[in-house]
């Protein structure tokens, strides 16, 4: 549970993000309320990435030369100081000016996690087939694990670090994300989210891959439900939340 602040660790996974890293990291550092730390995990980009992170003294930049999003936040978070991490995208998508009202979610609720959901952005700046897979994702993951979350793949979130360490994840890309939200149910963690607004990409190319991905996620939430002891123990932390 997050009742209050000590730090705030943000780790921002990049690859090949010049376009788009200096806006993300300058506000950042100007807007967030709080003790901070911004953590760069870079997977050895070649566009000069790297070098924007480093001039501006106020990151600390760490190459993680294995490729996967997963791989690299889970060298962030190995880094991180503070009793609760963010957790964002480098390509300039996500609006990060709403880092404050997730952490003031988080001590609100006393809660483990927050996550950013783009569902109710009045911009709808996801791309179609996006905002479908999302949903067809999110409602087998609430269904199976007893949650109502409404953006299941928001890679946007505030995570208590003492239940993000006290789980254990083994994805190593995209279906990462994925598998914190399984575990964090099968231990009981509370989890809420907050509205936020979605931006088009400015610069580069994304780099989700749907059909792999997909495949990856989808993999890892029926692995997750074939163990009966989680499905069990999701459904009675879900009755144990009801009547709190």
């Amino acid at each position: 549970m997050t009742s209050k602040v000590e730090m705030v660790s943000v780790v921002i996974p990049t690859l090949n993000e010049a376009g788009n890293i200096l806006e993300a990291v300058t506000t950042i550092h100007e807007d967030l309320a709080y003790p901070k730390e911004i953590i760069v995990v870079d997977g050895n980009s070649t566009d000069g990435t790297k070098e924007i992170v480093r001039d501006l003294g106020y990151c600390k930049l760490i190459i993680e030369p294995r490729r996967g999003y997963g791989l690299a936040l889970k060298t962030g978070m190995k880094n991180a100081k503070g009793n609760i991490i963010i957790m964002v995208d480098g390509d300039g998508t996500y609006e990060v000016r709403h880092i404050n009202r997730m952490i003031a979610k988080m001590i609100e609720k006393d809660a483990d996690m927050v996550l950013a959901t783009r569902m109710y952005d009045p911009n709808k700046a996801m791309g179609l087939m996006n905002f479908i897979g999302n949903k067809v994702i999110t409602t087998f993951y609430d269904f199976f694990y007893s949650q109502f979350l409404s953006d299941t793949q928001s890679g946007f979130r505030a995570i208590s670090h003492e239940a993000i360490d006290n789980v254990e994840l083994n994805e190593g890309d995209m279906a990462y994300a994925t598998e914190m939200l399984i575990k964090f149910a099968k231990e009981g963690y509370t989890m809420y989210e907050v509205p936020t607004t979605y931006k088009a990409r400015k610069y580069g190319k994304p780099k989700l891959r749907r059909f792999k991905s997909g495949i990856e996620i989808f993999s890892t939430i029926f692995r997750g439900f074939l163990d009966a002891k989680t499905i069990r123990k999701c459904q009675e932390n879900w009755k144990k939340n009801r009547v709190k």
